[in-house]
Parts: structure tokens; sequence; C-alpha cells
């Protein structure tokens, strides 16, 4: 379920093409009933931006095991690409924590992480996003007009994979976007509003016979 969560939310941050600041506040659905919030903030403190995505279990089991997550992502915008600087996620369900987190060394070249109390290195990709960072880039490039393509490279637990995505449908402002997954028993769909900067108004996910999640905004503040 965490992972489930997780990929559904992944779709939630926005698309601001001139990199407003704002914060946004969803709800999370698991088979039409409610179990969880979550927020997406994007900050700056020259010369870096940060994009925070949280999540709280408020319902059910969600809630029962104290289900909380942070993911953020320290980086720098070219106006042309974004450059991580920094990635972190802590998780917790009940007496289970999890961590994992990587920095980026400018001078060596090399990016060192930890993954489940594990150390890794590698050498700095020539362009990467983290797994946070990559859909405020999707977005952007869907809102930007773009529509093929829509392939990135994602640093994760010391491995550079790819994330692929096509827009499968558009009506009037509505545009809906899909994750190309390796099994075709998972499916992730998200709707964007693009008269409300590229706005997520609704994400679906499903893997086989398991209850989908769904998340819907619930309010957004741009600074």
């Amino acid at each position: 379920m965490i992972k489930k969560i997780l990929t559904v939310l992944i779709f939630a941050t926005l698309n601001v093409s001139a990199m407003d600041l704002f914060k946004a506040e969803y709800k999370v659905f698991k088979d039409g009933k409610e179990i969880g919030t979550s927020s997406i903030e994007l900050t700056k403190d020259d010369p870096f931006y940060k994009i925070t995505d949280r999540t709280n279990g408020t319902h059910g089991m969600a809630s029962l095991l104290g289900f909380k997550r942070t993911e953020e992502t320290l980086f720098t915008n070219s106006g042309i690409q974004f450059h991580p600087d920094f990635y972190k996620m802590k998780q917790k369900v009940a007496f289970n924590k999890r961590q994992s987190d990587y920095q980026v060394d400018n001078e060596t070249q090399m990016v060192y992480g930890k993954h489940k109390g594990d150390d890794w290195q590698i050498k700095t990709p020539p362009s990467f996003l983290t797994p946070n960072l990559v859909s405020l880039k999707l977005f952007q490039d869907v809102c930007s007009g773009k529509t093929n393509n829509l392939n990135y490279k994602v640093l994760k637990r010391g491995e550079v994979v790819d994330y692929k995505f096509k827009i499968t449908s558009k009506k009037d402002n509505i545009i809906e976007v899909d994750k190309i997954h390796s099994k075709p028993s998972r499916v992730t769909k998200t709707w964007l509003d693009s008269s409300q900067h590229c706005l997520p108004v609704r994400t679906y996910h499903k893997e086989g016979d398991d209850d989908a999640l769904e998340t819907k905004i619930k309010n957004v503040t741009f600074y």
C-alpha cells in the first residue's frame, strides 16, 4: 500500500512554468474512502529551490499504523533544466522506519548516498532528476506544449532508471498523462488542468486486483 501511495503522489506536483512558489494540499482515497492527506510545497532560499512532499495517514489502517512520509529535493534551475543538489526521503509505518538520501558533490563529480543503511556512490550522471522532482519537470514540459519524448532519467537508490510518460487525451483544458509501466497490470493516470498552471485535478493508480488509489486537490496557494 505504501509503495502505491508514493506512486500516486508523485503525480500530485504542480507545474509552474515561471517557477511560481506554491503550497498544494490533497486528499488521498483508497477504493473511494479517504485514508490520508498530502501536501506539496515549492519554496526558495537562494540559490536553491526546495520541493517537499508530505503524506500522512488520517483514516483507516493508514492512520492506525501512523503512516508518515516526507520527500524533499534541493535543486537549482538553469532555465533549461533542473540541477539536483540534495535528496532525502523519510518514511515511518508503525515501528518500521526507512530513510534514503543522497548529496551531489560538484568538486568530485560524484553523488554520495545511503539507502536502508547501505552507502553507495556513483559518478554524477550528465542529466538526472530525483524521484519527487521528476513530476515538476514532467508537468512543466507538458504545459509548455511538449507532447513527445516525455522520458526522464531519475537517480534512485544509487541507480539511474527511466521514467516514461505519454499524453493520452485532451479535452478542453484537461490533459490526461499516463505513466508507462513495465507491467500492463499497473495503471497510473493524472489529469492536468492547463487553465490552472497544469495543476493535477485528479490522479489514479491501480495494480492488478488491488483497490484503486486516488488523490484529489483540496487547496492550493501561490506565493
